[in-house]
């Protein structure tokens, strides 16, 4: 094999090889800011799906690819008068375990009826734990706070 084969195969190694990094995550959005249902859906598909996925807030009414939309008009993860946008995201990916069956009841209360949350002291709790994580902009911190409330919480 001669240089030029060489290098051309290193090329095409390393393109690969970056290719399938994370630098080449799947990125996706949601309308700012962070609402809970929208953050439910982020981690599952964090935890579940793509490990290396990103997720970013962007202004209201930007356009966005639905395939990588979260909880807009036209995501395919989107609240409906029946389910929330975690559920349709749980639907979508055949994805059903302790935890999920966990945190299903959570938001329904908090995205189908708000004004029963104060009946489910837990459910304020939560709320309001996850809230403060979101207002640090970490969402890391919340996706460990959903992991932590679950392991404390499985059924």
């Amino acid at each position: 094999m001669g240089i030029t084969a060489y290098k051309k195969s290193i090329i095409v190694l390393f393109a690969f090889v970056l290719f399938l990094s994370p630098l080449n995550a799947t990125v996706y959005k949601t309308y700012a800011q962070w609402e809970v249902d929208a953050l439910f859906v982020a981690w599952l598909i964090n935890r579940h799906v793509e490990k290396d996925s990103k997720f970013i807030i962007v202004k209201k009414g930007t356009l966005i690819e639905a395939k990588y939309a979260i909880n807009t008009p036209n995501s395919r993860f989107r609240r409906s008068a029946k389910e929330t946008a975690f559920e349709s995201a749980l639907r979508e990916f055949n994805i059903r375990n302790s935890c999920t069956d966990t945190l299903t009841p959570i938001i329904r209360i908090l995205e189908l009826a708000p004004w029963r949350k104060s009946e489910y002291h837990h459910v304020l709790t939560f709320e309001s734990d996850l809230v403060t994580r979101l207002k640090q902009q970490d969402i890391s911190a919340a996706f460990d706070y959903i992991d932590s409330y679950c392991k404390e919480n499985e059924k």
